[in-house]
């Protein structure tokens, strides 16, 4: 005969609280970790060819941080645990700083970086878009992302976000914060560049 255990709250035996379960049979985790950032104002004018860190900080809105975690002076989440499981995603939108109508985008790139010591960094995941064909055809602009799964190693780990922009003739170049500004004729009020971090472990 199987058993049933009938509680409302799961307590470590120091008497701190680990999970809830409600009246529907919904498990609240109290120390529940995830966070997201979303690029409000666009970053404009970058050097071509250069990489440059998300401006979250300055041009960001941290829509969620459970553990207040942001590190806005250095555009960076500091990961909760020193051994958790983290589900990372990003998305950036890189487009030509000039007229809509002349394109100059030959390649895009944009990676997550991480930090075990806080401050070194290094390239984690990310995605290449090569724009310019064998005629010399070039585009607008480019939308990247993706997500991966990565295990802290250390209590001092953070992420970030970076993003490249080859151009035509040393023009600059945007990492957009909608989809409305990455493309023409379109009016999509979308977020287009955002890091999301959650732990799954």
């Amino acid at each position: 005969m199987a058993s049933i255990l009938g509680v409302e709250t799961l307590q470590h035996t120091n008497g701190t609280t680990a999970a809830t379960i409600d009246s529907g049979g919904n498990i609240s985790e109290a120390n529940k970790e995830y966070f997201q950032v979303n690029l409000t104002t666009s970053q404009t004018g970058i050097s071509d060819a250069t990489t440059a860190v998300v401006d979250f900080g300055a041009k960001g809105t941290v829509q969620y941080d459970t553990k207040s975690n942001f590190d806005s002076s250095n555009d960076a989440y500091l990961l909760g645990s020193s051994s958790g499981v983290y589900l990372i995603s990003f998305s950036i939108a890189i487009a030509s700083n000039n007229d809509i109508n002349i394109e100059t985008l030959k390649d895009a790139a944009a990676q997550v970086e991480v930090a075990t010591n806080g401050s070194t960094y290094a390239a984690l995941f990310g995605q290449g878009y090569r724009a310019q064909d064998s005629g010399g055809t070039v585009a607008g602009s480019a939308v990247l992302g993706g997500t991966y799964i990565y295990k802290a190693t250390t209590g001092t780990t953070k992420v970030r976000l970076v993003g490249a922009g080859d151009m035509i003739s040393n023009l600059t170049f945007d990492i957009n914060k909608s989809i409305a500004d990455n493309v023409l004729d379109i009016t999509l009020s979308g977020t287009a560049t955002y890091l999301s971090i959650v732990r799954i472990a």
